[in-house]
């Protein structure tokens, strides 16, 4: 689990909308986020400012992404997240050869962008000393009431779409459900914009759970296909 503290992370975009879209919605996911338009940009303010981790493109004006990821793997234990439409395996041996810890291509989605983050910064973060594990078992959700019980013992409202999406992920724990099959089962349509409601409500979900008892709840996005609930868990229906 990520510790109450707000993470920094350092975008380094040079294309202004996703540049904007990226910052915006890791703000909004907890993280405090901080946007760059190019390598020279960043290094100005380098020693200053201290990041948690960056998410790096390689096409970049002037100094490319993987002199970026390359410096600062080898000044500093930063995340790095390569995110780039250059995708071929080559690409990817390359990027991960110069320190990246993830390799993205840019048609990923924002929730597996902000997945993959947390889970760069779970493996780089050491727990503290009195750290209380909790195991990701027994949440139960009551479709009756919108209610969801975690593993603790916490009680949570929900909203009637987050009710029927996590019903959905429930009656197929461990298993991938695909997006698809969740929309329908929440009764909308394959949109795009559908599609981008299901990667928020799924944002929202964890953000609620995390902030209300510090717990992060199971929820994986499964690449290329949908969510994933990967702990322990069961639906009351009555």
């Amino acid at each position: 689990m990520i510790q109450n503290t707000k993470m920094r992370i350092a975008v380094l975009e040079d294309e202004h909308g996703l540049r904007n879209d990226l910052v915006e919605y890791l703000q909004l996911s907890g993280f405090i986020a901080v946007g760059f338009e190019s390598a020279e940009a960043l290094f100005t303010v380098y020693q200053d400012k201290i990041f948690d981790l960056a998410i790096i493109d390689i096409g970049l004006p002037g100094i490319n992404g993987l002199q970026v990821a390359e410096w600062l793997h080898s000044r500093s234990s930063i995340g790095i997240v390569i995110l780039t439409a250059m995708t071929s395996q080559s690409d990817q041996v390359v990027g991960l050869g110069v320190g990246a810890d993830a390799y993205l291509v840019k048609n990923t989605s924002l929730e597996v962008i902000e997945a993959t983050c947390r889970s760069v910064l779970r493996r780089l973060m050491p727990p503290p000393p009195d750290a209380v594990m909790v195991s990701a078992q027994g949440w139960r959700l009551c479709c009756r009431d919108w209610q969801l019980k975690t593993p603790a013992g916490d009680e949570f409202s929900l909203t009637h779409t987050e009710t029927l999406f996590l019903q959905c992920l429930l009656k197929q724990t461990g298993t991938p459900v695909g997006r698809n099959d969740l929309l329908a089962a929440m009764g909308k349509t394959d949109t795009l914009s559908n599609l981008r409601n299901l990667d928020n409500c799924a944002s929202r979900l964890r953000r609620k759970i995390l902030k209300g008892c510090g717990l992060e709840i199971p929820i994986s996005p499964s690449y290329g296909s949908g969510y994933t609930f990967t702990g322990e868990g069961g639906i009351d229906i009555a």
